[in-house]
């Protein structure tokens, strides 16, 4: 007589980590976003890569489009680093940081490459301009004072992205540290 097939044991279960969760989900997304674009990398790709259901992006952040947003977040530094300091020597300490050629730039090129790439995309577009708003124009505005301090500071943020954009493209700017900083403080004193 013929033994039963013996019945498989179901898959044990992966213990559940929501932080560990979390991070795949946003490591993936990283991933996708960078590689395919917002309006390309969907949520079940997304999911995929991260090896979980889709239904755990929704109950995690709520939407493709939060995603996105704390994907921008997790690769941006604290604006109050950048304007930690004196006020007198910002333009100093901004243009060495982005000068020292030992400076490891790596997350500052992954938050650049998200947000251009946001261009192609109304809803992505959308959300890096908030973020940019709200975590470096808002709180750098605010440090400056003045008149038109929310047009120096998106004047500083564009100097500063394409500083490190062309930087990153050449790692040859043809300023020293001290001309890029008295520009730069120009602009803060204005």
């Amino acid at each position: 007589m013929q033994e039963p097939t013996p019945t498989p044991a179901p898959d044990e279960a992966r213990p559940r980590n929501a932080q560990a969760t979390r991070n795949s989900i946003l490591a993936a997304a990283l991933k996708l976003f960078l590689k395919d674009g917002y309006d390309t990398a969907g949520v079940r790709a997304i999911a995929g890569e991260a090896g979980i259901d889709p239904a755990l992006i929704c109950r995690y952040f709520g939407s493709k489009k939060q995603l996105f947003a704390e994907v921008l977040e997790s690769t941006s530094k604290d604006p109050m680093q950048v304007i930690a300091g004196e006020r007198s020597s910002f333009g100093q300490r901004i243009a060495e940081a982005l000068l020292d050629p030992e400076a490891d730039r790596t997350q500052h090129m992954v938050f650049i490459g998200l947000v251009t790439g946001a261009g192609a995309s109304p809803e992505a577009r959308q959300t890096a301009r908030e973020q940019i708003e709200d975590r470096f124009i808002v709180p750098f505005s605010a440090w400056l004072g003045g008149d038109d301090a929310a047009g120096k500071a998106w004047l500083v943020c564009s100097l500063l992205i394409g500083t490190s954009i062309m930087n990153n493209v050449s790692q040859a700017c043809p300023e020293s540290s001290s001309e890029l900083g008295a520009r730069i403080q120009a602009i803060i004193d204005s």
